[in-house]
């Protein structure tokens, strides 16, 4: 967390911003990114919860990006552009980064055999937590795994001990499905 700053220094008027890295993505083989956007910016003395603009549209054509952008400000900014991986929908609830509370969540890559595990990952969640989920994404269900570990924890300083639980469950997951 630094000083507050107006988002559009990080977000659109950057050489790398999530504009950019929306047509000319430099670690993709295809350098489209163009299957949605979101930025979460915290303002902590208004709500704990952080403000979240999500778009199924590609950042490169949302005009309500660079108005919203140049006049919001805050000291924790965090920004995803979406390249769908295959078969998973290009709708709005699928685009990152989720939120619930003050968290927010974005993953980059995808979960090995998704599809194969999706069903026992979503059997152990609590029902909160099952009937949270509005995509069907493998980083919101991953974003609701982490979710349900944190919960059982109930303290911040255990965020890092849920998101490696997190990542356990998974790995076990598609191991057993047989997955590399």
């Amino acid at each position: 967390m630094g000083p507050p700053i107006a988002l559009d220094l990080l977000t659109t008027r950057p050489e790398h911003s999530i504009i950019r890295q929306s047509f000319k993505a430099r670690l993709r083989e295809e350098p489209l990114n163009g299957d949605g956007f979101g930025i979460p910016w915290y303002v902590p003395e208004i709500p704990p919860e952080p403000a979240l603009f999500r778009s199924m549209q590609p950042a490169w054509n949302n005009v309500n990006l660079l108005h919203l952008a140049r006049v919001s400000r805050s000291s924790t900014i965090l920004a995803h552009v979406r390249a769908a991986t295959g078969g998973s929908a290009v709708t709005e609830a699928n685009c990152h980064p989720f939120n619930a509370g003050r968290y927010a969540f974005m993953h980059n890559g995808s979960v090995s055999e998704f599809p194969r595990i999706k069903r026992r990952l979503r059997e152990g969640l609590a029902d909160e937590t099952y009937l949270w989920i509005h995509g069907t994404t493998d980083s919101e269900h991953l974003f609701a795994l982490f979710r349900d570990h944190l919960g059982q924890r109930r303290e911040a300083a255990a965020m890092a001990d849920a998101m490696q639980a997190t990542i356990a469950d998974v790995c076990c997951m598609t191991q057993d499905v047989g997955a590399t």
